[in-house]
């Protein structure tokens, strides 16, 4: 069985997108426990919502880029080969 040269890359982007998943619920459940014991929804204070959002924004950012490395090389190795789908 051939071993796959980017495993490692393929890991990290696997658990980049599963700690993306797992913060954005966290926040919603977060969420949900301040309405149902304050019976109003509090809003998050500025620093805590510049914090969120600098780490999904990150999240996000890496992720973007792995999708786009992956893409242009799948795309490189295609034209090396000679199996461009697209025209020419």
């Amino acid at each position: 069985m051939a071993r796959r040269p980017h495993l490692g890359v393929d890991l990290v982007a696997l658990v980049l997108a599963l700690a993306l998943g797992l913060a954005i619920t966290a926040l919603m459940v977060a969420m949900l426990i301040s309405v149902i014991d304050n019976q109003t929804p509090r809003p998050l204070g500025e620093n805590a919502t510049q914090v969120i959002t600098a780490i999904t924004g990150g999240l996000i950012g890496v992720l973007g880029g792995y999708v786009g490395a992956r893409a242009y090389s799948q795309q490189q190795h295609r034209d090396k080969n000679g199996d461009s789908d697209g025209p020419a």
